[in-house]
């Protein structure tokens, strides 16, 4: 893709960061806010302590800072996909560790092992894997055939949608959306991380993830390709431990 600096799993790294600077923001400061709400709600006016507002301050700031992170996971999925010497295996795996994933999550979210409200990412990058393996089917069933290839890549991409919508993974429809651009984009050098435009309709700050993007050069890198995978889970688990005891 370039001459950058970044390998994937340079820009997984990145990605990894920002995640977590997010979640600084979603379960420690939100837990330290606790204390300032009344029934549930969070009032804040002029004579709200000034401790609160550098609490919201500091999550305003993650939540910047998180908006890096998703769409560098969708274009890593899609140049996953790209690559990988087995698709069923990728999306499989990545289903797997959504299942172990689930229970960590709902623990971090919502403070309980079950909850229907939304599930984790993974959830939504096995849609997305489940949305470019049936385009590349139908790249292939229909390769002579070109209204009947885009017809059936429109009708891929939306059963993609529509499954993602159902399972209710974080962002949802937009996830495999974003990345089915990006692989219908895969040979458009830079142009492919214009694929990621629909997640600008969940936060513009996706745009800071730009930068990194630029600075990939193509090549996997060197790193554990399980390590993600495993810190995941751990992750919300550690959010979880801590958030409780600043709950008390």
């Amino acid at each position: 893709m370039g001459n950058g600096f970044l390998s994937s799993f340079g820009l997984k790294r990145v990605a990894m960061a920002s995640m977590v600077i997010d979640h600084i923001g979603s379960f420690l400061l939100r837990a330290m806010m606790d204390p300032y709400r009344i029934d549930g709600m969070l009032v804040v006016n002029q004579e709200s302590p000034s401790a609160l507002r550098w609490l919201m301050l500091g999550r305003e700031i993650c939540d910047i800072l998180g908006a890096i992170a998703f769409p560098i996971f969708c274009f890593l999925v899609a140049e996953g996909f790209l690559h990988t010497r087995d698709r069923l295996r990728y999306g499989r795996q990545m289903l797997w560790f959504a299942l172990l994933s689930e229970i960590p999550y709902n623990l971090a979210h919502y403070q309980t092992g079950f909850s229907l409200r939304l599930q984790n990412v993974m959830f939504t990058l096995a849609c997305a894997i489940l949305t470019m393996l049936l385009i590349s089917k139908a790249e292939e069933r229909w390769a002579e055939q070109k209204a009947m290839r885009w017809g059936m890549t429109v009708a891929a991409v939306a059963a993609g949608m529509v499954m993602a919508f159902l399972i209710r993974g974080e962002y949802v429809f937009l996830g495999p959306l974003a990345a089915a651009l990006v692989y219908l984009l895969r040979n458009r050098g830079k142009l492919r991380i214009a694929g990621l435009a629909p997640l600008l309709i969940v936060s513009p700050w996706t745009v800071l993830a730009v930068p990194f993007l630029l600075c990939y050069n193509g090549q996997r890198g060197k790193g554990s390709k399980w390590f993600f995978y495993l810190f995941y889970p751990a992750h919300f688990l550690v959010f979880a431990a801590l958030a409780a005891v600043i709950r008390g």
